[in-house]
């Protein structure tokens, strides 16, 4: 038979930073439900149950008004969950860059007649056990109470991006990670509607409601904003309104010290000697990051086949070491260093080719908007044509005419079929010809009519 889990008080909130970062986008109501799913996952579970939710809880805990509409709500929002995709970015045993393309359920259950019942039963998908379930690292963990009230799932989902990099202090996205991660990035080709409805939505509500707050700034590339840096702070207002105490003694669960242990503890039992009294007096003494960094630092050396007879004993020491220089992954380092710095020389390159291309159409649009000015003068003063070409004929008949003069007489052609000897459309034919006289029928028309193309090349960024 299988095992259900009713709902009960809710309190942290545990997955995967690859869970996180996945690609997927929820209405509020299939939020709400997958945030009540993942509360009901305990920290010791090695498997899956069955999960059964309770309208009444739903409404009091995400502090909802209490409706005919409810019920129905609540069951269309499981069903859509349960047919839901989402594509989790993963790593093969070689190390290359995978995604897991899944669903995020397998089942759901609800009554047909809205008066036999009031509860929904929903299973997870099993492909989802390696973000939700026996985390060791690289895992997010946050109280529920920073999402119950939040009324969109970007804002959910931006405190969750956000919320991972809350002790670092900022998080650079380009639009397009944003967008991706989101999975809206065929939506909101405006990047000022995606900034007014997704960013600056987020950003009052996690103000309100959460105990994180941001601001940001714009970066550009050209004329567009490529990418946004997150500054993250401590919302110090609604911390400080919250009673702890009153809460814990409604959510009789595991204290953020107990997980921690727990979690810890999961990645050292396999050393003999190791048990939980140990890791609480670690925990009790010395911040997460310290303790973390001895044990990779001993996981690193046995992965490079360095025979510890005994891990616990070498962790005990190293424990209160206040420096540690770990050599393997130091090696680590660096190479996350040589990768990145390949990536900014790609983007440094990139960005040149990228500016090369933008200045090479600013200078077809210059030219081309050139040629509908003279065209335009042309049209406007009908004598225009004539005076261009006595004037022409005058230099290029001097006893020395400029080289340039020589250059534009010896290029320029007439006879052309279907246009008049000496018409505006024979100057603009010549001129679309490119070449010495080119060259000088812009001079001539820039010399003449200052003011416009003083305005244009202003326009364009020309000198």
């Amino acid at each position: 038979m299988t095992e259900i889990t009713k709902a009960r008080g809710i309190k942290f909130i545990r997955k995967s930073n690859n869970l996180v970062e996945g690609r997927y986008r929820f209405d509020i109501w299939e939020m709400r439900i997958f945030v009540k799913m993942l509360t009901m996952i305990q920290p010791n579970d090695e498997d899956f149950k069955r999960y059964r939710i309770y309208l009444k809880d739903i409404i009091s805990e995400f502090d909802l008004e209490k409706n005919n509409r409810s019920y129905e709500e609540l069951k269309s929002g499981a069903e859509k969950l349960a047919s839901r995709e989402i594509r989790i970015p993963m790593l093969s045993p070689q190390g290359e860059a995978m995604e897991l393309f899944t669903h995020i359920a397998s089942g759901v259950k609800s009554f047909l007649d809205n008066r036999q019942g009031k509860y929904i039963e929903i299973d997870f998908h099993p492909d989802m056990k390696p973000y939700l379930l026996q985390l060791q690292n690289k895992f997010l963990m946050y109280d529920a109470r920073n999402v119950l009230k939040l009324p969109s799932s970007f804002s959910i989902r931006i405190y969750e991006l956000l919320k991972q990099y809350e002790t670092i202090g900022k998080r650079k996205l380009t639009v397009d990670e944003l967008k991706v991660m989101l999975d809206i990035d065929d939506k909101y080709s405006l990047y000022a509607n995606l900034k007014k409805r997704v960013i600056l939505k987020a950003q009052q509500d996690l103000e309100k409601y959460t105990d994180i707050k941001f601001t940001f700034n714009e970066v550009k590339r050209g004329k567009s904003i490529y990418e946004i840096i997150f500054f993250i702070s401590k919302n110090v207002d609604i911390i400080n309104t919250r009673d702890d105490t009153k809460e814990l003694e409604i959510h009789p669960s595991v204290t953020e010290d107990d997980l921690i242990v727990n979690e810890i503890f999961k990645v050292v039992k396999k050393f003999k000697g190791a048990n939980k009294s140990t890791v609480e007096k670690w925990v009790e003494k010395y911040p997460v990051e310290h303790i973390q960094s001895r044990i990779n630092f001993v996981l690193n050396q046995i992965e490079k086949g360095k025979d510890i007879r005994n891990p616990m004993g070498l962790l005990q020491k190293m424990m209160g070491e206040t420096n540690l220089f770990d050599p393997i992954q130091e090696e680590k380092n660096n190479k996350e260093i040589q990768n990145q710095k390949l990536k900014d020389e790609q983007t440094i390159k990139l960005l040149k080719i990228q500016k090369e291309e933008e200045s090479k159409q600013n200078i077809k649009h210059h030219e081309d908007a050139k040629h509908k000015l003279m065209e335009f003068l042309l049209n406007e003063n009908p004598e225009l044509n004539l005076i261009f070409l006595d004037e022409f004929r005058q230099l290029r008949e001097e006893p020395n005419p400029p080289f340039i003069v020589e250059l534009a007489f010896n290029h320029y052609e007439t006879d052309i079929e279907g246009i008049d000897i000496g018409s505006k459309e024979e100057l603009l034919y010549n001129y679309r010809l490119g070449g010495s006289f080119a060259a000088f029928f812009s001079d001539w028309f820039e010399n003449r009519f200052v003011n416009e193309f003083q305005k244009l090349n202003q326009k364009f960024g020309m000198k």
